[in-house]
């Protein structure tokens, strides 16, 4: 069962105002622009060095195999 990492929120603070906005993995790793709902500035969502797609992927390749690990569990 594939997980939807990308929807998970996550909070940041505006560097400008300091209001904690949210946003959504996948807006981080597409380097998305989003408005900050205190003072409307536009801010540059940067994945540096991938680290996003690198954990969402080392997430998934746990899961999977972790779900390998219970099935052959429960064939012995």
């Amino acid at each position: 069962m594939p997980l939807d990492l990308d929807n998970i929120e996550i909070g940041f603070k505006c560097q400008k105002c300091g209001f904690s906005n949210k946003v959504r993995l996948k807006q981080v790793r597409l380097g998305q622009v989003v408005i900050c709902s205190g003072c409307h500035e536009n801010i540059k969502l940067v994945d540096k060095d991938a680290s996003t797609q690198k954990a969402i992927e080392k997430i998934e390749t746990s899961c999977e195999d972790l779900e390998r690990n219970i099935e052959e569990i429960n064939r012995r």
